[in-house]
């Protein structure tokens, strides 16, 4: 039905409305934009924004992502940098954006210009929509790119011969696609839509998704190998009924319930029953297009929860827009019964999600624990000489250091073995050789430890012959180890000095005689019975006033019984503080670890002095 003619509001008045509901959208969007801090997605976001430009599509593939918002956000983050505000206001232009195009989609398809304004309010307002109009990741975007491909296939569909338009529609469809895998729900029900109520325009149908497939399928053969390794559904009953239980969760999370309960869910589908019973049969086609969209992200995202084992209120943000169409066509159907009905239904609505409020902007359902996404930076910084590089095994906890540093410290790469990406040690190998030719120094921060596929990790940093262990602790749940990089050729001294009365030799020793930021220290140790309680060695280096400027200790290498006697090599890599020049002695010596005494040499000294470093920039 088209009400245009009958339209009360004079041309100019409509847009002074619609800027006015965008405005409402910003306002509500932009509040408390910078807090609470970055989320563990976000900080996944940043690093991407950080990634070179050859990395990017290869990530993108090997994560659950596809990569036209990376795309878009690298160059959104070179043009305005990492801080919060600025990283996350490009989901506020989205939301702005999204508003807009509710209105022409909506146009587009009832061209009621009321219902089309009330539906911008309704995406101005909506939860799930204020939410991610503020979170640093794609999901803003989608709900632009359902849009954008629903105002130009219907629109494409009440024009004859409208090649052009479908065309364009198809486009639309594959940008949307390649924003988040999960609008393909949405954009499903657009199409059975166009086909059920525009019949005759099949053809147009058809070459829009045809376009579409076209454009989007490279990239399904492309990430093909993740998809298969990520969607994983058990048995069909099993599957059938996980689908089922996600299902309550789904449309509680759709509405975005949280802080006010099902209570929530009653109103909104009350609302939608009450405009049902006062809109006339005739007039209920419409209604099929949000609510068939709807219907079929609910089951689509619980049947593919289930299959990857993980649920997120976040993949209905493209379906969100159709929720918003629903409450407009019924909120529409109140108004033209009674006009102080619309006005009814609003109070109920705001009473109703006023507490939501709360929960919209704690930012909360990607983390539910306390956490500082600055530990990280705060950690490393008094540690780092500006030409180290730090290893990350998780992009999010990259993002939160690179946000962190501000452009100051160490730059960071990645060795991803933790949860979505795990690369093959070879990759990571490659990767951390070509980095060894061009630093002196290597961090790597291992979020979990040793846990799963890090362990594999860990264990080929600590055989690498050029890698000397510096460093070892813990900055919140990450691991963070250190290693000097060696460069130049040891030079050898022999020693043969005995500790323990005679247990423990140290046979010879290595070392690099010129460092910049780090030296590297090799031991060759005999050791015969070992005393009681374990033995640690401890490598100094000393300043020329006698001040102690760096150390590593370390655990004495262990023998087996049967291998007393034999030679076993120690590896150390001491960094030198930042800023601190001079020459060094090194001195080397043994320990008890239960007390801290120090083993004596057999004429009566505490430690061997192997020699002097200098410092060279």
């Amino acid at each position: 039905m088209d009400n245009r003619r009958s339209e009360p509001v004079k041309p100019s008045d409509r847009w002074v409305l619609l800027v006015a509901i965008c405005l409402t959208a910003f306002v509500l969007r932009v509040y408390a934009l910078d807090v609470p801090v970055l989320r563990w997605d976000e900080g996944w976001t940043i690093a991407h924004g950080q990634l070179p430009w050859p990395d990017l599509i290869p990530i993108a593939a090997l994560e659950w992502h596809p990569p036209l918002f990376y795309i878009f956000y690298k160059v959104w983050q070179s043009l305005v940098g990492i801080s919060v505000y600025a990283i996350r206001y490009q989901a506020v232009l989205a939301g702005v954006l999204t508003v807009a195009l509710t209105y022409v989609a909506a146009l587009a398809w009832t061209s009621d210009r009321r219902l089309a304004r009330i539906a911008a309010c309704c995406n101005a307002v909506l939860p799930l929509l204020v939410y991610y109009g503020q979170v640093n990741r794609m999901y803003a975007w989608t709900a632009v790119g359902v849009l954008l491909a629903t105002w130009a296939l219907l629109r494409a569909t009440r024009r004859p011969e409208s090649w052009p338009e479908a065309v364009l529609s198809g486009v639309a469809t594959a940008l949307a696609l390649y924003l988040l895998y999960y609008t393909v729900w949405p954009l499903l029900a657009l199409y059975l839509y166009a086909l059920l109520v525009h019949r005759r325009a099949w053809r147009t149908v058809l070459l829009s998704g045809g376009v579409a497939v076209l454009l989007f399928a490279p990239w399904l053969v492309y990430a093909a190998g993740t998809l298969q390794n990520r969607i994983q559904p058990g048995p069909l009953t099993n599957a059938l009924r996980q689908t089922w239980e996600l299902t309550g969760p789904s449309i509680f999370g759709l509405v975005f319930a949280y802080g006010r309960g099902w209570a929530a869910v009653w109103v909104v589908g009350g609302l939608l029953f009450i405009g049902l019973l006062l809109a006339p049969l005739r007039q209920w086609t419409p209604i099929l297009f949000p609510l068939l969209g709807i219907a079929l992200a609910v089951v689509g995202v619980s049947y593919g929860a289930q299959a990857v084992r993980f649920f997120a209120v976040r993949h209905f943000v493209p379906v969100a827009p159709f929720l918003g169409l629903a409450l407009a066509w019924a909120l529409s159907h109140l108004y033209k019964r009674k006009w102080w009905l619309l006005v009814l239904a609003g109070v109920v609505l705001v009473a109703t999600f006023w507490p939501v409020r709360t929960a919209v902007y704690a930012k909360m359902l990607e983390v539910v624990d306390p956490f500082d996404p600055t530990e990280d930076w705060r950690y490393l910084a008094p540690h780092l000489w500006p030409d180290d590089l730090v290893f990350f095994n998780n992009l999010a906890r990259a993002g939160w250091y690179e946000q962190s540093r501000g452009g100051q410290g160490a730059p960071w790469s990645y060795a991803l073995r933790w949860d979505p990406i795990v690369e093959p040690m070879t990759v990571i190998a490659a990767r951390a050789e070509a980095a060894m030719e061009e630093h002196s120094r290597l961090w790597f921060v291992l979020y979990k430890g040793t846990v799963g596929a890090n362990n594999d990790l860990r264990n080929w940093l600590s055989a690498h012959t050029r890698l000397y262990p510096m460093w070892e602790g813990w900055s919140g749940e990450s691991l963070v180890l250190g290693y000097v990089v060696l460069h130049e050729p040891l030079i050898e001294t022999s020693v043969g000095r005995k500790f323990a009365d005679g247990q423990v030799e140290l046979v010879k020793a290595r070392f690099t005689p010129t460092v910049r930021s780090g030296a590297a220290i090799e031991l060759d140790w005999r050791i015969g019975e070992l005393p009681s309680g374990p033995l640690k060695v401890f490598v100094h280096l000393i300043s020329e006033d006698g001040q102690l400027v760096a150390q590593h200790d370390a655990p004495l290498p262990s023998v087996a019984p049967s291998s007393a006697g034999m030679i076993v090599r120690d590896r150390h890599g001491v960094g030198i503080p930042p800023g601190f020049s001079g020459p060094l002695t090194v001195r080397v010596g043994l320990y008890t670890e239960n007390t801290g005494e120090r083993l004596r040499l057999d004429d009566g000294g505490e430690f061997i002095v192997l020699g002097r470093v200098e410092i060279t920039r």
